[in-house]
């Protein structure tokens, strides 16, 4: 079955973050998320607040 050019090029795309991400600690991976958030958020002039975080029970 021949795969759709759309998801063709979600799989690319997940390919290449994978690629860049798989050596990253997670502490790395939730700094490189929390510094591109905050360059799209300049970038495109958005007025987002940001939420505390609740502590998790287990």
């Amino acid at each position: 079955m021949k795969e759709p050019k759309a998801m063709r090029e979600i799989h690319e795309i997940m390919e290449k973050i994978y690629e860049e991400e798989k050596h990253l600690t997670p502490e790395e991976r939730v700094k490189k998320i929390n510094k591109e958030s905050e360059e799209f958020i300049k970038k495109h002039n958005l007025n987002l607040k940001r939420v505390a975080r609740k502590p998790v029970r287990i």
